[in-house]
């Protein structure tokens, strides 16, 4: 383990199981990245220009409505730090060389494995998840449903789709093709763009879907256009979407509300020596304050609320 995380690494282990005495996760799960700034010379500092904060240390958390349960640093150069090791298959067993997973899919799997035994569903986005993510998920008996790229193992029919440029499905249909060994479904919905879902929870038909209101989008795009027409002249309009899809848009979140909140608690100073400290103060600390704020929340106390610290 690097330096920088060795020396918070047992503060940041104590966290983690203190939590497990104060909260008990439920089922629905989301793994995300994030980043902890620190501008400084650093070798284990990382550059993901979309993100807020572009240049940092890189962590992969598991978390669930803003609440952190488990995470694991991100190496530079090597990748996550305590993925759990992979059986090795033997040479001539081609299945079982398919179903290997690459470091950042293993983080998924590791950060479940963390937790207690339980059910869980968990949300991905298109960096996670593939058709060999969600089989292995299937297999520790953990749903999940995802986002995908059309380089992540997906039907060819699919692909196609993706690459029609707008000629493809009409808007606001779906088309699901099941895998071969019926484990893991796969479809593409027409929104304002085409998504394309991977999902081991849900049988993806037109039965499956709820009424949401959805804005009259602007622009001149082709799916733009086509959307207007289904929506007419009003601003918005109650249409299906699929179930599936609608529980990724409202559950997917749970590492972006914690990121969000623990930036209203920043470090007032900017640290540019000793990258650890930026870790314990700009993640650690603020994890702490965060979590113990969403446990007071969601624990309804009956306290009497201090409006003033002084």
């Amino acid at each position: 383990m690097p330096d920088v995380y060795q020396k918070v690494n047992g503060w940041s282990a104590h966290i983690q199981e203190t939590g497990d005495s104060f909260y008990t996760a439920g089922t629905d799960l989301t793994v995300d990245e994030a980043m902890v700034r620190f501008t400084g010379r650093s070798l284990e500092t990382t550059t993901v220009l979309t993100k807020p904060i572009p240049t940092g240390y890189k962590i992969w958390i598991l978390a669930q409505s803003g609440y952190c349960l488990r995470w694991l640093w991100h190496v530079h150069g090597k990748g996550p730090y305590g993925l759990v090791p992979q059986a090795r298959p033997a040479p001539d067993d081609k299945a079982a060389k398919q179903a290997l997973l690459t470091p950042t899919p293993r983080v998924v799997t590791t950060l479940i494995t963390l937790l207690q035994a339980a059910t869980y569903y968990i949300f991905l986005d298109n960096l996670f998840s593939s058709v060999r993510l969600l089989r292995a998920l299937r297999k520790l008996q953990v749903g999940a449903s995802g986002t995908f790229r059309v380089d992540s193992g997906i039907d060819r029919k699919l692909v196609a789709e993706k690459d029609t440029k707008g000629q493809g499905i009409p808007w606001g249909k779906i088309h699901c093709v099941p895998t071969s060994d019926g484990e893991v479904n796969q479809f593409s919905w027409k929104d304002n763009a085409l998504v394309l879902f991977l999902t081991t929870v849900f049988q993806v038909t037109t039965k499956e879907q709820v009424i949401r209101a959805r804005r009259r989008p602007a622009g001149d795009t082709a799916a733009k256009r086509a959307a207007r027409k289904i929506i007419g002249a009003d601003v918005r309009k109650d249409l299906p979407v699929p179930i599936p899809i609608d529980q990724y848009n409202h559950k997917m979140g749970g590492v972006d509300v914690s990121d969000q909140m623990r930036s209203y608690y920043q470090y007032c100073r900017p640290i540019r020596r000793g990258g650890w400290q930026s870790i314990a103060w700009n993640f650690l600390l603020e994890v702490v304050i965060v979590n113990s704020f969403m446990l007071q929340s969601w624990g309804k106390p009956n306290w009497q609320t201090v409006k003033n610290q002084y």
